[in-house]
């Protein structure tokens, strides 16, 4: 059988409802978004996101940081992302971040089409215009 090339990394999160995904099994579009909650360029773009929200609605984003579960609640219900179904928020790593892509800068933004290939990667702020031309 001829493998689908996957461009998805494989990462283990544990989600903030303590389920464990790994990033490589995702399905449809998705969005990652490497950020950190004390960020203050994280938290610019957390805020372009949430008032764009429904420019996203054709994508799955997955907020993604090695910080602790209640720094993430707290950015999640600070930024408004909380309790859109198309967003989630979960922790992994900083070995596992470094092992699929480097030292990056915080925030990151990877697409995904939904055939799992990589679209765009966003490094560092960018406007969140930007990002809407890929999803």
């Amino acid at each position: 059988s001829h493998e689908v090339e996957n461009d998805l990394p494989d990462m283990r999160i544990l989600l903030l409802d303590r389920s464990v995904i790994n990033t490589k099994e995702l399905t449809g579009k998705v969005v990652l978004i490497f950020y950190q909650p004390e960020c203050d360029h994280c938290q610019r773009e957390a805020t372009e996101i949430a008032q764009n929200i429904t420019a996203f609605k054709k994508a799955t984003l997955y907020f993604i940081t090695s910080d602790s579960a209640d720094k993430i609640e707290r950015f999640a219900n600070e930024y408004k992302l909380y309790g859109h179904a198309n967003v989630l928020f979960g922790s992994t790593s900083t070995e596992s971040i470094l092992k699929n892509f480097g030292p990056i800068e915080t925030p990151s933004i990877y697409v995904y089409s939904a055939d799992r290939k990589l679209i765009k990667a966003l490094n560092g702020e960018v406007a969140i215009s930007e990002v809407f031309k890929y999803i």
